[in-house]
């Protein structure tokens, strides 16, 4: 049963383990899937905002220089262009990271080419116009055009991207409730296959308990107590210590039967399997071997012992009344005892022979008696 309880525990460790690190796990990918994707979109709309800054800079920087022609403000231009190159680097690169529909940013990139294209010729126009105010008028064109063609980019871009976002934030709660989902049914399987382990344990040990067990009287039955002698007997002989083996009988017990019926014999026998139980020590092995026959193993008992026990119990059932309504009798019982001495060599057969001619003796030598042999 100790082990029984041990295993169960260890089945249920693994499973409160198991339910933790999935939970864990599930955990962790439903809180950081949203939050690294989010992270990804709001990534490249802090890039378009910015581009939109450097736009809206183009305009302030290209009124600035056509009020005021001086180097400082064609330098403000000419840094400007080089940041709008720069950023319609990083856009497409952040386009094709983003797995969009190619489709649908294709006239986008088709702008992008477009400002490519006037970039050069912007820049020409700003270097020339601070010596040449006839080339002041085309700047202000090209440059407007820059601007009215990233204003729309990037409004695009924007669009696009929340498009973008609330899709895939939309999938990522599907495959959220999918990995809760899925997690729950691992979970349930693995529940499922603790319970039918446990359950096959149980229903094995528990055969296993009846193969060894008097199911009147819940004592271990003969085959469970030949198993102890021949482990005793055993660990005996390497230790060099006694063992002692009883033969306990009922003395008549048939009249009992005959006088009270079965049911009553049955309550007899439970509460005198109870008694024995109660009287041997936590070493010793008492079984029922049949009938009204029990067995009473004593590791490491000389014979000496073993008798002053035997006495004990003798007495102890004699002064005890039967569990029946309306009678004040009690029971008597025949005790053959035999001993092995300190490592010598027996088994069971002998050792039980010697008890069963003991206990022969002591019921044809007037019962209600202890006897001894070997």
């Amino acid at each position: 049963m100790r082990a029984l309880g041990t295993f169960r525990a260890a089945l249920i460790g693994c499973f409160l383990l198991l339910t933790a690190v999935v939970v864990t796990v599930t955990w962790l990918f439903v809180s950081n899937a949203g939050k690294h994707m989010g992270a990804d979109y709001t990534a490249f709309a802090s890039n378009l905002v910015r581009g939109q800054y450097e736009t809206a800079l183009l305009r302030r920087s290209t009124e600035a220089f056509l009020h005021h022609p001086n180097a400082f403000h064609q330098e403000r231009i000419l840094r400007t262009l080089d940041t709008i190159r720069s950023r319609e680097g990083t856009t497409r690169g952040n386009l094709e990271r983003r797995e969009l529909d190619q489709e649908r940013y294709e006239d986008i990139l088709a702008e992008f080419d477009h400002v490519h294209e006037l970039l050069p010729e912007l820049r020409q126009l700003t270097e020339e116009a601070l010596e040449d105010p006839a080339r002041r008028e085309e700047l202000e064109l090209v440059a407007m055009e820059v601007e009215d063609t990233l204003a729309f980019i990037y409004s695009q871009l924007h669009a696009l991207n929340h498009d973008a976002s609330g899709q895939h934030l939309q999938l990522t709660r599907w495959l959220s409730a999918a990995v809760i989902a899925l997690a729950a049914l691992v979970l349930s399987m693995i529940a499922g296959l603790l319970w039918t382990m446990d359950k096959v344990v149980r229903q094995r040990a528990a055969l296993t308990r009846l193969t060894v067990t008097d199911t009147l009287t819940d004592l271990p039955n003969r085959r469970a107590l030949l198993q102890r002698v021949d482990e005793a007997l055993a660990h005996a002989q390497r230790a060099r210590e006694p063992v002692s083996l009883a033969l306990i009988d009922i003395d008549y017990f048939k009249a009992v039967n005959d006088a009270h019926g079965h049911p009553a014999g049955d309550a007899v026998l439970r509460q005198f399997a109870g008694q024995l139980r109660n009287l041997v020590r936590r070493s010793d092995v008492v079984a029922r071997l049949g009938g009204e026959e029990f067995g009473l193993l004593m590791p490491d008992t000389d014979d000496r012992g073993a008798r002053e026990l035997c006495e004990r119990i003798r007495r102890r059932i004699e002064e005890t009344p039967l569990p029946l309504p309306g009678t004040s009798q009690s029971l008597t019982v025949s005790i053959g005892l035999a001993t092995a001495g300190p490592g010598e060599a027996t088994n069971f057969n002998t050792l039980y022979v010697l008890a069963d001619q003991a206990l022969y003796e002591g019921k044809h030598g007037g019962r209600n008696q202890v006897v001894t042999r070997g």
